[in-house]
């Protein structure tokens, strides 16, 4: 009597967790709807061994619901991590494992091997997908689901290699509900997949979170940081060492003309390109914002006084040099700039910020469509292949995946 509840408890928690995590799923997070479905099917899986139909029959769609619950598992691991599916070569190699798990349910008719083929097929899907993910997995929450992920599959292994080298148990399929693997395994899935449960819970939330103070500190019109992004990203840096770089202000000229002239809608595209410049002309690792109406700023970590200039020398030209034709605009649309470096007995870009402000002001009091800097000119030549270093590491990062 007890071991039939226990049998009957585990796959009724499964599917109501299971439940659970289809209804977040509608909140905008496909990876619960995967991990949803990977519990829904295990759970039936679990629960096969109840339903009295021929032996060959329930030993086949039990453990295609277990290898597709794991397809899932892994879809949501990959997905929680914005990784590439490899959706076809995870079907074959489930179509592959259906094929030969036939022959030794129907041919062979040994319980030791089907389960061991099962488990391990089980263990390569998840396995290959928590291989994929480990080195993606930044906050401590995804850490943890890695590592409760690998905690399923080593439980998974470990089990099946004692139950069919170091136990002397029955190879016949219909006692299989019999069995001490039966018995381990719904006693360990209890214990590591309420704690898998909990793990994937944890993850999920804290990507919500993280989601939802994305959405409060993005400028919505440009995808950029707003002010509140700006001073929180530029707050984190500060709290791993001493802040070094460059601020870079920006403003539209004449941006109310541009509005009145033209209408909103065409201010809005305008603001857009200059965010767009922003991005494209700035290092991967610059923290960008939009702090209201047509200003801007950028910081640039690492960056001097004369590298900063230079970038903004050039993003200055880029966007005085475009044609708006193709948004009804006849006429050139310029920007100002000014640029600060955070000196060395400064602890945050604040100052900097207003000296790059100062020097915005600098800019359009002499007539606009200009750069200025705070402290004066530089000298160019070494800043340039200062800037191309700073590409170059970006290039490097980019590849590495970094």
């Amino acid at each position: 009597m007890a071991s039939t509840a226990l049998a009957l408890l585990l796959p009724a928690t499964m599917a109501i967790c299971a439940i659970a995590f289809l209804v977040i799923s509608r909140f905008n997070q496909p990876a619960a709807f995967a991990w949803g479905m990977g519990l829904g099917l295990c759970a039936s899986g679990f629960a096969m061994p109840m339903i009295p139909m021929p032996v060959h029959a329930n030993a086949l769609i039990s453990d295609f619901l277990f290898v597709a619950g794991f397809f899932f598992y892994a879809e949501a691991f990959l997905k929680h991590f914005s990784l590439p599916l490899y959706r076809r070569e995870r079907i074959a190699f489930g179509a592959i494992y259906l094929i030969m798990n036939a022959y030794v349910v129907l041919k062979v008719e040994s319980l030791h091997l089907e389960l061991l083929l099962n488990d391990i097929a089980n263990s390569c899907l998840l396995g290959f997908a928590l291989v994929r993910a480990m080195n993606h997995a930044r906050t401590r929450a995804d850490r943890a689901v890695v590592m409760t992920g690998s905690i399923v599959v080593i439980d998974t292994l470990i089990r099946v290699l004692v139950f069919v080298y170091l136990t002397n148990s029955t190879d016949n399929l219909a006692d299989f509900s019999l069995t001490t693997y039966a018995q381990a395994m719904q006693i360990s899935t209890m214990l590591i997949g309420l704690l898998y449960v909990l793990s994937i819970a944890a993850a999920l939330a804290d990507r919500v979170f993280r989601q939802l103070r994305d959405a409060a500190e993005r400028d919505p019109l440009t995808g950029l940081h707003n002010r509140r992004g700006f001073d929180r990203t530029l707050g984190d840096l500060g709290q791993s060492g001493k802040i070094a770089g460059a601020i870079v202000t920006c403003d539209i000229d004449h941006f109310k003309q541009v509005n009145d002239q033209f209408g909103h809608a065409t201010g809005d595209r305008v603001i857009q390109a200059l965010a767009f410049a922003l991005r494209q002309g700035m290092p991967l690792n610059a923290i960008t914002a939009r702090f209201g109406g047509e200003e801007f700023v950028a910081f640039l970590p690492g960056a001097s006084l004369a590298e900063a200039g230079i970038l903004a020398q050039a993003l200055r030209a880029r966007f005085a040099a475009q044609n708006w034709r193709h948004i009804g605009v006849d006429r050139q649309i310029t920007a100002s700039f000014g640029v600060a470096a955070v000196a060395e007995d400064e602890n945050s870009a604040e100052a900097a910020t207003r000296r790059a402000d100062r020097a915005l002001y600098d800019a359009k009091a002499a007539g606009r469509n200009k750069v200025v800097w705070d402290g004066g000119n530089y000298e160019p030549g070494g800043a340039v292949v200062d800037i191309q270093r700073m590409f170059k590491d970006d290039a490097r990062r980019a590849g590495d995946g970094t």
